[in-house]
Formats: structure tokens, sequence, C-alpha cells
């Protein structure tokens, strides 16, 4: 198991090794997600591969997970009712065992023995003991599968490498332009970032030194502690750290003069400076890569946590009404039916509007600035609800940085979104105003409000987004109702977070 490196490997070795050790006919293993609905299943046995198939379906079906939901005995004799009894598995005796991390379930293993068998206590203990650590090693797999899939995301989006070398080379052709001699190198230390680690920018002859002294100069430099200046067989070195202000080195700065023996001391503040210039311009680039992969997991946490709560509930319901609809048609019920397919438009018609705006929320990129994309969203939404939508500026409207400016943007369609479902409101004002120093936006309606202790539960779910979307970008977010009175979303986004970025 030590050996695997993503989930399907780790599963299916431990499954085949499992149902090995105890004898059984067959294996299974229902994953769940983080909102512990199941997944598709992995089946191990020596069984064809269509049996094999028809019973992983089996086991994610409606009936399977519905009773071993609420199971508590993990166990099922032959001839016991059990819902994983399922074609040549009908006679096996069960045992389940939760794969568990904490409190979070990952999944349930289900291991099937023939009927003369049973599971000695000792060896279901130390089953337990294996599937705990299989358990961390599925988890590790999952964040490993996660941190590269957003990485290479980032990769997709961020400029290319060659931008932060031009960066660097032209710092380093500034100094030696200063200095008016000698060979200039920046050399990057091992990094985890494989975008940054071992980089190296050269600027002068560096062709006129022999390669090995060459690298054997740059590893040593790595390991230097102070800056510092001696004579080599090729000529005159001088080592300086990348060094930030924190103490870490990010690598070395060199200069090679062959004909030069000693640095004026101006000439070594340059070379100090220049360093440390340098040191600051790859943490920038490292610190800004770590930014954006935080985001981008924060994002599609909250957007699979909206389509889950959102989108998927919604289909949910709809699956049950249409069961309810099936009954109904077969006891001749036509006014009950009537109700249910007058429901279930509505239900539908709602969704396919959440979608559609869902989708078209990702679309738009906040590229322009914040005046052209609230006066936007608020046209957009009165040509599609037909509500009147007012836009107040009460200041100039801030630049932003793009991060901050998207996460606002949001808010404001979550909070027109929400309007639109459940405020029944017949006039919508959207405010910018400063307060205390902050710039504050308020969407303002005067639908029929509610009470903030007792939020409704449609409601809850795009209130937690715009909390969170608020977090991101440290401002402060309020919602102020009462039932009759309407309701006021405001964000208050504190002055240090605005940035005019060029």
């Amino acid at each position: 198991l030590a050996e695997k490196e993503d989930e399907k490997s780790l599963i299916e070795t431990a499954l085949a090794q499992i149902n090995r050790l105890v004898g059984g006919v067959g294996a299974s293993f229902v994953p769940f997600d983080a909102w512990g609905e199941p997944l598709p299943a992995f089946t191990a046995g020596d069984l064809p591969e269509p049996v094999l198939k028809g019973w992983a379906e089996h086991l994610v079906s409606e009936q399977v997970r519905g009773t071993c939901r609420t199971c508590a005995v993990l166990q099922s004799a032959p001839g016991q009712a059990c819902p994983l009894r399922w074609g040549p598995m009908g006679a096996m005796g069960i045992y389940c065992f939760p794969l568990s991390l904490g409190e979070r379930r990952l999944g349930m293993v289900n291991l099937y023995l023939p009927s003369e068998r049973s599971l000695d206590p000792a060896v279901h203990d130390f089953l337990q003991g294996i599937l705990n650590e299989l358990a961390l090693a599925v988890e590790t797999a999952r964040l490993h599968r996660q941190e590269i899939i957003t990485l290479r995301q980032i990769q997709a989006l961020r400029l290319p490498r060659r931008d932060l070398q031009s960066t660097l080379m032209a710092l380093l052709q500034r100094v030696r332009n200063h200095l008016g001699f000698g060979t200039l190198i920046v050399q990057v230390r091992p990094l985890q970032d494989e975008r940054l680690s071992g980089m190296r920018v050269v600027t002068g002859e560096a062709q006129a030194y022999p390669a090995g002294w060459l690298e054997s100069l740059l590893e040593q430099a790595l390991v230097c502690k102070e800056a510092h200046q001696r004579r080599e067989e090729y000529g005159w070195v001088c080592l300086y750290p990348l060094q930030l202000p924190e103490g870490l080195s990010m690598g070395c700065l060199v200069l090679l003069a062959p004909n030069v023996e000693n640095l004026l001391p101006a000439q070594q503040a340059l070379l100090q400076t220049a360093a440390a210039q340098a040191a600051l311009i790859i943490e920038n680039e490292r610190s800004l890569l770590t930014l954006e992969y935080t985001l981008i997991l924060q994002e599609r946490t909250r957007l699979a946590r909206e389509i889950h709560d959102g989108l998927a509930q919604t289909l949910a319901f709809l699956k049950m009404q249409v069961s309810q609809m099936q009954t109904a048609l077969q006891q001749g019920d036509l006014a009950r039916l009537g109700r249910l397919l007058h429901d279930h438009r509505q239900a539908l018609e709602e969704v396919y509007q959440d979608t559609r705006q869902t989708i078209d929320h990702l679309r738009a990129q906040p590229e322009e600035d914040l005046t052209v994309w609230l006066e936007g969203l608020a046209s957009s939404f009165q040509r599609n609800t037909g509500i009147p939508t007012e836009v107040k500026w009460l200041i100039q409207p801030p630049r932003l940085a793009p991060e901050t400016q998207v996460q606002m943007v949001r808010i404001l369609q979550e909070a027109l979104n929400n309007i639109r479902k459940h405020a029944h409101a017949s006039r919508v004002s959207i405010t910018l105003r400063e307060w205390g120093g902050d710039v504050v936006m308020e969407i303002h309606d005067d639908g029929r409000g509610f009470d903030p202790e007792d939020v409704p539960e449609v409601a809850q779910y795009g209130l937690r987004g715009m909390r969170e979307r608020a977090e991101m970008i440290g401002a402060e977010l309020q919602i102020i109702s009462a039932p009759h009175l309407g309701t006021t979303v405001r964000v208050s986004l504190p002055s240090r977070q605005e940035e005019n970025v060029e």
C-alpha cells in the first residue's frame, strides 16, 4: 500500500489484499464525497467483469444508500435481510467497516464471506487497524490530486516563467551598467515550486569560464550565509545571499570580475541592494502562486457546495416528485397528479434559472472597473426580473485589486440572486459610499424581509457564500432585515484593501 500514490490503486490493492486475507468471495468500497454522498464504488473478487460492474452499480443505488446510512449493526449473517445482498452475494455473510478520518467518513468497506466462515475477532481488529492506515493514505492521495490539479490550473493561468527571468535580467543589466564590468549571475536555491526552483539568470560573459568550475562555484554560493569576496583560480568572486528581511535565503547573487581586486564601498552597497531586490522579486512571485492556489481551492470548494446545496438538492426533490407522480398515475388520482406536475414545472423553471445564472456568473470576469460592473449588473437584473434597480454613487469609484473586485462583484451577484428568488421586492438600490474610512457597498430591497435570527433554509447557502467571499478580501458583511421591512446587504471594505494595480 505504501507504494501506491493514487486513490484508485490504493483502494484496489487494499480490497484485493483484504479479500485474500479473510478468504472472502468479494470485497467492495463505496467512497463518500465531502457531504457524505456516495461516489462510484470499487469491487474486488474472482467474478466476471459484468458481474463486478452490476454489483458496483447496486452498491450506490438509492435502496442501499437509504438503508445503509442508518445502519448501526455493520454485520449481517447469511439469511438475514440486508440491502447489500445482490446476485451471487445473496447467501454471503457481510461485514462492514467504516473508513473514517476523525469525525469525517471517507467511505464504507464491505466484506463478503462464505456462509460457513466467520470473521475472527483478532482478524477483525487487525483489519480495523489496516483500514485506519488506509484512511490516512486515501486522504493524502485526495489532497495530493487536488493540489496537482490546482497547480496545473495556476500554471495555465499564470504568465510564463520567462517574465520573471526577464525582470531579474533587467535588474542585473542595470547593475552591470553601473559597475561597468563583470559577469552577474542570480542562482535560485531548490524550492518546492518547480517553476522557480533552481532558476538561473546570467548577464555578461559566463561562457568565458569553465562549465565545471562555474557549476561547482554556484553550488557553493547557495550555502553562503554572508556577503564576501575572494580570489579564485579564474578571477575575483563576490557572493551576496538573496536574503529576505526575515532571514530566509532564496539563493545567491554572484559577481565574477577577473581584472578587479577590490570593490569600492558604493559598488558593494549596489550589489547588496540588488541581491535584496532579487530576493523580494522571487518571493513575491512565490507568494503570488501560493495566493492563487489558495483562492482557486476556496472558489472550487464554494462552487462544489453551492451545486450540492442548490442544484443537487433540487434535483433530488424533482426525483422524489416523479416517484409521487408515478404513484398518483397508478392510483388514477388525476387531481393530485395535476398539482404535482404544476409544482414540478415551477421547480424545473427555478433550477433552470439558477443554473443559467451560475454559468453566466462563472463566465463573467470582472476586468473592467467597478463602475461598469455595478451598472451592468443592475441593468441586467432589471431587464431579467422587471424590478426597477438604481445605482447610487456617493463616492468616486475606487480602483481595487483584481481579486478584491472579483469578490465584490460575486457578492453583488449573489445578493441580487437572493432578491430574485426570495424577496418579492418592487424596488432595489445599489449604493457605494464611504463610512469611517471604509468603502461600503449596500444592496437594499423593499421586499418581505425576514428575521435574521431565523434565516430561511433556502437562503442560508447564498448568505454563507457571501460571508466566505467577504472574509477572503478582509471585508465585513452585514445582513440587516426584518419582516415586511426589506433587506440590506452591507459590505464594508477596509481602505487598506484598496489598491491601484497597474
